[in-house]
């Protein structure tokens, strides 16, 4: 190499060193959320144990009840975070938010046709997602 062509060659830049964007305790909590995020398939098996030709028993109820409520809120945060503003999506996510803000009826036919409302809105607004494109579609 000779001194002219060491003289061409520009100065090393000063890079500042790599920092994360979280701290350790946000990752974890991240990764802790994260491990709770149900696959979107699990959702088509909760409204299928409502819809199918079987009703669940009654003693399960208050678990389905939860997990679909937790179904839905996880469908509407995503129509909502991928701002889709197709019209059924959006009476959907309108249907499944009061929905969720309702009580589990006391009586098995009410509690039964509560559950069979969540599911279906569940289902609809999946299977809506997945036709807009926002998520892909789910078996």
């Amino acid at each position: 190499m000779t001194a002219a062509s060491r003289a061409s060659r520009p100065e090393p830049h000063q890079v500042e060193q790599w920092k994360p964007p979280l701290s350790a305790e946000r990752l974890a909590l991240m990764a802790s959320l994260m491990r709770e995020v149900r696959p979107l398939d699990e959702i088509l098996d909760d409204t299928g144990d409502v819809l199918g030709n079987q009703a669940p028993r009654e003693s399960e109820f208050g678990e389905i009840a939860d997990r679909l409520r937790g179904d839905l809120k996880r469908l509407v945060s995503i129509a909502l975070a991928a701002e889709n503003t197709d019209g059924q999506v959006s009476a959907l996510v309108e249907l499944a938010g009061a929905l969720r803000s309702e009580e589990l009826p006391g009586n098995y036919r009410a509690a039964l046709g509560y559950l069979r409302r969540m599911a279906g809105v569940a289902h609809d607004l999946l299977e809506r997602l997945a036709e807009t494109g926002t998520v892909k579609e789910v078996a």
